[in-house]
C-alpha cells in the first residue's frame, strides 16, 4: 500500500510540472506566402517557439522560425513563409510549442 501511495504522489507531482503544450493554430496559403496564425486561448500570457513551414508547387519546403514570442490572452501572432511569384505556395503547416509566461 505504501508503494501505491508513493507512486500516486510521484505521478501527480510529475504531471503538474508539465510546461510545454501545442497551441491552437490556423494556416493560410496565398500565392507568394504561407501564413501560420498562433492563437492564445488561455487566460495568461504564453511564450511560443517553433517553425512554420510552406511547400511550393515544385515541392520545395521553406520555413520560418519564431523564437520566444510573447502572446497575450485572446491575441494571435502571424508567422510568414515567403516564396516567389514563379513558384507559388500550395501547403502550410506548423510545429510550434508554447509555455506559460
Amino acid at each position: 500500500m505504501k508503494k501505491f501511495i508513493l507512486s500516486a504522489v510521484a505521478a501527480l507531482t510529475l504531471t503538474t510540472s508539465a510546461y510545454a503544450f501545442i497551441p491552437q493554430t490556423q494556416t493560410f496559403v496565398n500565392r507568394e506566402v504561407a501564413v501560420v496564425r498562433v492563437w492564445n486561448t488561455s487566460f495568461r500570457p504564453i511564450v511560443c517557439s517553433g517553425y512554420a513551414f510552406g511547400r511550393t508547387w515544385n515541392g520545395v519546403v521553406l520555413n520560418a522560425w519564431m523564437n520566444q514570442v510573447l502572446i497575450y490572452p485572446s491575441a494571435s501572432v502571424d508567422v510568414y513563409v515567403h516564396s516567389n511569384f514563379y513558384d507559388p505556395m500550395v501547403q502550410s503547416w506548423a510545429q510550434i510549442d508554447c509555455g506559460w509566461y
